[in-house]
């Protein structure tokens, strides 16, 4: 039973492959017929062609009056010979209408000039009346001549009082200098400048006095003003400050490192010796108010007289003589000298 199971298998694979090989064969021969069936009918239509094209050559050859070796000598020639017969016969079309063109506007310009002509009674008026146009140009040119000439003139002039002008401008640069640096009529720009030169030099002292009062501080102008000053915190970065924001302490010693700076400049031979200080010693801290009473100590030592006005009793301790005042009472006071 198996072999004949498997005989029956194998004879059913054959008949199923050689039904396949059928079909493949059947499909190849289909396919063979439609690419014949196509060249035949891609023949007969070049067949077509060729007839056809072979009238239209007969045709064209008969209309150009060439006979058959003609035709095969011009088709024998290069591609770039036939091109310039081509461009030789566009550009000969192309002149030949433009004569025609010139042909036709010519015609028309004789007829204008026919049918424009004057009458022979009529020529004598048309020569005076071109004599009168004649002389009145001649007259508008000899006055646009006259305008032209004035107008020469009138450059000329122009261009000498324009030299003139740059002459005098360049000479009063050094009054235009002088009138930017002096402004007004009343001097108080020069007169800030000046001051401000003079309070350059009066910062610089004055911060020299302020490395010893207070060295967190320096002064500098404010920039582009001439006698504003700003302070410069040198405790917090280099942080630019307005004056208007020291506490009281900080503004008296800033005021005494100015104080101390203007008493320092010499304005020629004369020198301030005499220092007088008017309170302010009471806003200070125990440690800045040392500071302050040994610069003051100091500048003693250098020959300067130094006077203070104060309530603080640190100072009469310090203070070496001083002036007391005394009430009496009554609306008297008495005068001590120590």
């Amino acid at each position: 039973p198996d072999l004949v199971a498997q005989a029956e298998a194998q004879a059913a694979a054959a008949l199923a492959a050689l039904d396949a090989e059928s079909r493949t064969a059947e499909t190849a021969a289909a396919e063979r017929e439609a690419r014949r069936a196509d060249a035949v009918l891609r023949r007969d239509e070049a067949q077509r062609a060729a007839v056809a094209a072979a009238e239209a050559l007969e045709t064209a050859r008969g209309g150009a009056c060439l006979d058959a070796a003609e035709v095969h000598r011009l088709l024998a020639e290069p591609a770039s010979r036939i091109d310039a017969l081509v461009a030789a016969i566009a550009e000969h079309e192309r002149r030949l209408a433009l004569a025609h063109a010139l042909v036709a506007e010519r015609s028309r310009l004789v007829e204008d000039h026919a049918a424009a002509r004057p009458a022979p009674g009529e020529e004598a008026e048309s020569v005076e009346h071109l004599a009168r146009i004649e002389a009145e140009a001649e007259a508008h040119a000899a006055r646009a001549a006259a305008v032209i000439a004035a107008d020469d003139t009138a450059r000329e002039r122009r261009a000498a009082a324009l030299a003139e002008l740059a002459l005098a401008e360049s000479g009063a640069e050094v009054d235009r200098v002088l009138g930017e640096v002096i402004g007004s009529h009343d001097g108080k720009k020069f007169r800030a400048f000046a001051q401000s030169l003079t309070l350059d030099g009066l910062l610089a002292v004055a911060n020299a006095h302020l490395e010893d009062l207070a060295p967190r501080y320096q002064l500098e102008r404010v920039p582009n003003h001439d006698l504003e000053l700003q302070v410069i915190d040198r405790d917090l970065g280099e942080e630019v400050r307005s004056v208007q924001s020291l506490s009281g302490g900080e503004s008296f010693l800033v005021s005494l490192a100015l104080a101390l700076g203007l008493s320092s400049m010499s304005a020629h031979d004369v020198r301030v010796r005499t220092l007088l200080i008017d309170e302010g010693f009471g806003t200070l801290d125990p440690a800045t108010l040392d500071s302050a009473l040994c610069v003051l100590d100091a500048l003693q030592s250098q020959g300067r007289q130094v006077g203070v006005i104060s309530h603080v009793p640190q100072l009469a301790e310090r203070v070496g003589a001083h002036v007391r005042v005394v009430q009496r009472g009554g609306g008297r006071s008495e005068v001590i000298v120590a």
